[in-house]
């Protein structure tokens, strides 16, 4: 089912000014639960099912344009979602039992143009369901010869307590149009609303899909009017506002250096070379067996240990000075001025105060100094991103076994947090130390976690999930792996949370993205992560060699 579009357009249905996060989920949210169930089966039976949607372009002219093609594809992908759902929930239902659940209508208030309900239902349902879950509610069973008059989808807000789901949904009419705010009067959702109304109602409840990703990716679309990669996002093209990249360029101590060159090859120490350079954007990509991997921990290495070579001043930028080397006579005579009790008395313990009303009260020379050891050293704050579990997992296994190097060309364990799906889980025995704490300190303890660690590694949709948004320190450079097999919005979703320099890897030659609609698919919203064909923004650009780097200027 083709979302309508005025014209068979170029409108977008987003204004260039950014909106909040709030506004950008309630408008993604009030569009997905006004759909018609039924029709959006009928209408995937049909031929013409791009009627008024747009082909993924190579570049675009403005945010308005980029928004007016991949927000209707993003929406086909959610109504391929909706139908795939459901056809897997039906194999598991058949599986283990579980089908059409009822439910009581304990509550309902209606609430920024939403009806936000409370239901009473089975302990068996409340188990399978997790926030932002789509379900259908309706008054009759969908069932062969049944005629359902009344229903709508509902998103599951929280599972309150025990029997109880926190849900909302939109009933004041169905949205057809992306461009018209105002929603067309529909007589099914009005026989809902009436249900709604009714004290204690029942009502049949149907689990559809997952919403979490794609909302998530809906967002990291809307964000690109004001990130500060929009020119590269919509044309290929960075505005350098130093016009060198040399004056951005960060210089990797000597010894980390030498182990780089002894252990890349030239594409993956180019690579490197390219992340030193500070340029926006680099692309690195190879077939398999071509040292992705170990180019990922070659950039860890060097940018958690690099300086920049040039100082950025009012002014400018300016050369960082340094004096000629002293032999190591001249250095040992320094450092003896400079520590003197290494060779005797310190100079300043000779001079003993008279009495004691000067403030001298000896310590015995019992206190011993902190020992600040390699893990301490971070800089930069780095987020790792990878489409699935199973490919950022192999990333932080090679960290974990071999660790990467610092300055000194010493194995470096820097501290690293692995965040994903079952945090709440792996947090729970933190939380429980200092006695019962509340959501609020849990997600302070998980945020403070995530601003300590030197490396961040998460999947791309988690990325997006509310606990980044809690941070005080934001990352200064993002590398996501496997970038082929991710779809253009998901790639935004870790930039929204800001970022320097961003590092995308992949294959060039592998299967596309996974786009579950066949008409988001043909038009192009999973392409391959080939420059030639590809019209993802981070494919718009040259590259080169068997693992090579290509940056957008």
């Amino acid at each position: 089912m083709a979302v309508d579009k005025p014209g068979g357009g170029g409108g977008g249905g987003a204004s260039s000014s950014t909106p909040s996060p709030a506004s950008t989920t309630d408008r993604f949210l009030k569009i997905v639960l006004s759909w018609d169930y039924l029709r959006i089966v009928a209408d995937s039976k049909g031929a013409d099912k791009a009627k008024g949607l747009q082909h993924v372009k190579n570049s675009y002219a403005s945010v308005e344009e980029y928004l007016g093609v991949f927000e209707p594809l993003l929406f086909e992908e959610v109504k391929g979602q909706i139908l795939q759902g459901r056809r897997n929930e039906e194999e598991e239902e058949d599986e283990v039992g579980l089908d059409w659940q009822r439910g009581a209508v304990a509550s309902c208030a209606e609430s920024e143009g939403f009806h936000k309900l409370s239901m009473v239902v089975s302990d068996g349902l409340r188990d399978i369901v997790c926030e932002n879950d789509l379900l259908l509610l309706s008054k009759e069973k969908f069932e062969e010869g049944v005629n359902p008059t009344a229903y709508a989808f509902a998103v599951v807000e929280q599972r309150g307590g025990k029997d109880n789901l926190s849900l909302r949904t939109f009933v004041a009419g169905e949205i057809k149009n992306l461009n018209v705010a105002r929603p067309v009067k529909s007589s099914r959702l009005q026989r809902f609303a009436s249900i709604l109304s009714t004290p204690n109602s029942f009502l049949w409840i149907l689990k559809m899909c997952s919403l979490s990703t794609i909302l998530r990716e809906y967002s990291g679309m809307h964000s690109v009017a004001s990130h500060p990669f929009k020119d590269l996002i919509l044309s290929a093209s960075e505005n350098n506002r130093d016009g060198n990249d040399q004056n951005r360029a960060w210089n990797v101590p000597q010894p980390l250096m030498d182990y780089l060159k002894t252990n890349l090859n030239g594409s993956q120490l180019d690579a490197v070379n390219a992340g030193l350079s500070r340029r926006s954007f680099v692309l690195i990509q190879g077939p398999p067996g071509t040292g992705k991997t170990q180019t990922i921990l070659g950039l860890l290495s060097a940018v958690l240990h690099s300086a920049p070579a040039r100082m950025q001043t009012r002014g400018g930028f300016d050369v960082q000075k340094h004096g000629p080397e002293l032999d190591i006579e001249s250095k040992h005579a320094n450092w003896m001025k400079a520590s003197p009790w290494l060779i005797g008395a310190n100079p300043r313990d000779l001079i003993m105060p008279v009495d004691g009303d000067d403030g001298f009260y000896p310590t015995g020379n019992d206190l011993k100094p902190e020992v600040v050891s390699s893990n301490r050293k971070y800089r930069a704050h780095v987020l790792v991103c990878a489409p699935s579990n199973s490919a950022l997992d192999e990333i932080v296994l090679r960290v974990l076994q071999t660790g990467i190097r610092d300055e000194n060309n010493n194995t470096y364990n820097p501290k690293i947090v692995r965040i994903g799906l079952k945090i709440q889980q792996k947090q729970s025995g933190v939380a429980s130390d200092g006695g019962r704490r509340g959501a609020g300190e849990q997600d302070r303890i998980r945020a403070s976690l995530l601003d300590e660690a030197a490396i961040v590694f998460s999947t791309l949709s988690f990325s997006g999930s509310a606990i980044f948004t809690r941070m005080t320190r934001a990352f200064d450079v993002v590398i996501i792996d496997e970038a082929a097999q991710a779809v253009e919005p998901a790639t935004l979703v870790p930039l929204v949370h800001g970022c320097r320099q961003v590092f995308l890897v992949g294959d060039p030659v592998q299967l596309p993205a996974t786009v579950i609609s066949k008409t988001a698919q043909n038009l192009g919203l999973s392409n391959k992560f080939v420059p030639e064909i590809s019209s993802c923004w981070f494919s718009r650009a040259n590259a080169q060699n068997s693992v090579s780097y290509a940056s957008r200027d």
